[in-house]
């Protein structure tokens, strides 16, 4: 006689992945571009005023929906369990497995091994590949600015801060980069000031068979400089028929600051060995971005047991269990581990316990629903 706690897969196993396998593959493509969506005003600049072309835009979008990964993996694969045995307990098949000696504890097999595959394909993203993709993102960001910097240049208004630049153009052409009746003042050495003014203008990538340049060149013409040395107390006036300027972002500039979601594995912990006696404040704000990622990659292990136990509730609609989903995720998630990282930061509570409060509190909410609904 075979028994009913068997883990050796069956056609029913097969059958109860497949019902919430597709859900979950549909689930992140939607929660995915829902995500992006929030982005598509940024995206639509890139590509209307800063002219950025359709292989970059491409890139940045993929990057962008590389970053959204940890959030729609885990919310896909909730809502995915909550449709899938929601249909199964709206159609009645879920009691005629039970009926047949199948428990909900043998039926969360199949459902769990396709967690434990998502919760380890999330920490190996949240790990290493998302953090090289917002590095990535925030490189590519300022090699278009720096490539279109003209887009940040307002017509008939002194723009301030423009590589450390005031400027003032009549008129400004984004997609050819051209600007007329330019106005500049450089006070990059503050005993030397210049004031340059010139008919027009042009910012020329010095990479022009790129798509993204690493430095620009402020092409100014039929103009002149006006220079005043402080220490000779003198004024100097130069006409001229061209003239460049060198606009260049500071090496590593890029790279210099990353946020601590920005850093990947191996350095986050060498960062945070670092720190401990150093800066107490900053290694507990490293711990806690270490922690995070742990903390979301296990969540669609406890989601296996709370999306069955609310999904095997009889509802009129399977999609209002995946209304309900989007709200769980949202209270589960976001409102403790916010609470949890600003406690944490105080030094109220330990990184690890303040990043595991979600999959604490949905683990014990799990508990109940699960409980409730096997018999």
């Amino acid at each position: 006689m075979t028994s009913h706690f068997s883990l050796k897969p069956k056609k029913l196993d097969w059958y109860i992945l497949r019902e919430v396998a597709s859900p979950f593959a549909g689930g992140v493509l939607l929660f995915t571009f829902i995500f992006l969506m929030f982005q598509i005003l940024r995206l639509a600049e890139f590509f209307i005023v800063h002219g950025v072309a359709l292989g970059v835009l491409a890139k940045m979008t993929s990057l962008l929906a590389l970053s959204f990964s940890p959030t729609a993996l885990p919310v896909a694969f909730l809502v995915a369990v909550l449709v899938g045995f929601g249909r199964l307990s709206s159609d009645g098949e879920l009691v005629a497995m039970k009926a047949g000696g199948m428990s909900l504890l043998r039926m969360s097999a199949p459902v769990l091994g396709l967690g434990l595959v998502v919760s380890a394909f999330s920490l190996a993203l949240n790990l290493n590949w998302v953090p090289w993709g917002e590095r990535e993102f925030k490189s590519t960001l300022i090699k278009v600015g720096n490539t279109k910097v003209v887009s940040s240049i307002k017509e008939g208004t002194f723009t301030s801060g423009f590589f450390d630049l005031l400027i003032y153009a009549d008129k400004v052409d984004t997609r050819s980069n051209r600007m007329k009746g330019v106005f500049i003042f450089d006070e990059r050495e503050p005993k030397n000031p210049l004031t340059i003014v010139a008919r027009e203008g042009q910012i020329v990538a010095l990479k022009p068979d790129s798509a993204l340049g690493a430095a620009s060149v402020l092409r100014l013409k039929d103009g002149n400089i006006h220079r005043n040395n402080a220490d000779e107390d003198s004024y100097q006036k130069i006409d001229f028929e061209e003239y460049r300027l060198f606009l260049k972002i500071a090496p590593g500039a890029d790279t210099s600051y990353l946020k601590p979601r920005m850093i990947p594995y191996k350095t986050l912990t060498k960062r945070i060995y670092e720190s401990a006696q150093a800066d107490p404040k900053k290694n507990r704000e490293l711990r806690v971005e270490l922690w995070r990622r742990f903390s979301t990659a296990l969540s669609p292990v406890v989601f296996v047991f709370l999306g069955m136990g609310l999904g095997t509730i009889r509802t009129r609609s399977v999609r209002a269990g995946a209304t309900l989903a989007a709200f769980v995720v949202i209270l589960i998630f976001y409102g403790p581990q916010t609470l949890g990282t600003v406690a944490s930061q105080k030094g109220l509570l330990p990184p690890w316990l303040a990043m595991q409060l979600p999959n604490l509190i949905g683990s014990a909410a799990a508990y109940l629903g699960f409980k409730s609904a096997s018999w």
